[in-house]
């Protein structure tokens, strides 16, 4: 069974109700894990032209180093974006927003901006006082999403990614909770 974690029930403009919910994922969502990444048009992978199948194998591989924590959000019973976090960074009491995606058609609809919201208090509630994440040098408008919601940028890496060509410099942002 799925577990559920949070809940947002709210009215929309055509006056019906919308049921939005963030539940904990598992290897059973790996198929719609892989649909969001695909559809979510992520720049990187566009870069490198990574097909359905290559993102199925890095997914799957994730969820067997059992590192990261996967959240999901499901709009009217659909998977639409997820989270992960991983309960580890260098420092004291630090974690890492390890991946963020939400579908292309349901961007700039405030779900990626709940995700964090929801991570975030997943992690203080956690004990965790700073959240990290790495973006790409590249991704303007990414970058622009995470310091809109408070976070600061800490350094840039090149060459971080290991790309032969493309986005290869890395970002790293914080906020302290």
């Amino acid at each position: 069974m799925t577990q559920v974690v949070a809940t947002f029930i709210y009215k929309s403009n055509s006056n019906y109700y919308i049921m939005d919910k963030i539940i904990r994922l598992n290897k059973r969502h790996i198929e719609q894990i892989v649909i969001i990444d695909y559809e979510s048009e992520h720049q990187g992978d566009k870069e490198q032209n990574i097909s359905r199948s290559s993102m199925k194998k890095k997914i799957l591989k994730r969820f067997k180093k059992k590192q990261e924590l996967f959240f999901g959000f499901k709009q009217n019973d659909e998977l639409i974006g997820y989270v992960t976090l991983k309960l580890f960074f260098p420092g004291y009491k630090h974690c890492e927003v390890y991946w963020l995606a939400v579908k292309k058609r349901c961007q700039c609809q405030g779900i990626g901006r709940k995700l964090m919201e929801f991570i975030e208090q997943y992690a203080k509630k956690s004990g965790f006082r700073k959240v990290y994440l790495y973006t790409g040098k590249d991704m303007m408008k990414t970058r622009g999403f995470y310091e809109k919601i408070g976070y600061k940028f800490i350094n840039e890496f090149s060459g971080y990614y290991g790309y032969p060509s493309g986005n290869t410099t890395a970002i790293l942002y914080a906020k302290s909770l």
